[in-house]
């Protein structure tokens, strides 16, 4: 790293070793300043490296656990404000994913997580957010208008799903299913309860034969109630 100081002088002035004193004096604050900066931009990219690390799953490239809390904090917070702002959950779980791991074998397994992963990058819009749960579980959280269509891009995600092939390598091809839960939320509902409503909706999903979509109920009206009226700050 480099750096020039410009001295603009207004006449004309002979360079003799006085100048060239108050030369050398400037040169030495200008490198100490120049050291500093490369260390600091040098911190903030480890800083940055991290954050990228730490938001990301290495093997899928979706976000993690960490980010969605934090983003989707931002995103209920707006409908809260604003009740024209819509958010929904769509959890996926891949069907029989163990038995892929038993028969090809926990590289397999990767493949078929990271095809799966590739394909759902495909189906959502630049501003819903894509998590890796863990394990074989998905969940995408649909904003804004994408909501009003939350069943049936939950529906597409499945049937396309079902009929994607899944190149593993080794001339091996597969095709997995997968089972769906989505949710709604309401204005003030906590972002734990809408996943777990979700998940609740999976878990029917896989217990009605698997390879299906569920949609879970709202929440109860005193339940909404009660959330809306934690929301209301104190007064006196």
């Amino acid at each position: 790293m480099a750096a020039a100081a410009a001295i603009h002088l207004s006449a004309t002035l002979d360079i003799t070793p006085e100048v060239e004193q108050v030369i050398e004096q400037l040169a030495l604050p200008l490198q100490v300043a120049i050291e500093r900066e490369v260390i600091y931009r040098a911190i903030d990219m480890e800083r940055q490296k991290a954050y990228e690390r730490s938001i990301r799953d290495p093997l899928t490239g979706l976000f993690t656990r960490f980010y969605m809390q934090d983003v989707m904090a931002r995103y209920c917070a707006l409908q809260d404000r604003d009740h024209h702002q819509g958010v929904a959950a769509v959890m996926l779980d891949i069907d029989h994913f163990k038995r892929v791991n038993d028969t090809y074998g926990h590289g397999g397994g990767d493949r078929v997580l990271q095809a799966v992963a590739a394909l759902l990058l495909g189906m959502v819009r630049e501003a819903d957010v894509l998590v890796r749960c863990g394990g074989e579980e998905f969940i995408c959280f649909l904003v804004d208008g994408a909501v009003a269509s939350t069943d049936a891009f939950a529906e597409r995600l499945r049937t396309t799903l079902a009929s994607h092939a899944i190149d593993i390598g080794d001339g091996q091809i597969l095709s997995v299913a997968a089972s769906i839960g989505t949710a709604r939320r309401v204005p003030h509902e906590p972002l734990d309860h809408l996943i777990r409503r979700a998940d609740e909706a999976l878990y029917q999903a896989k217990q009605r034969g698997r390879n299906r979509v569920v949609h879970a109920d709202p929440p109860a009206l005193a339940q909404q109630a009660l959330w809306r009226a934690a929301a209301v700050p104190s007064r006196g």
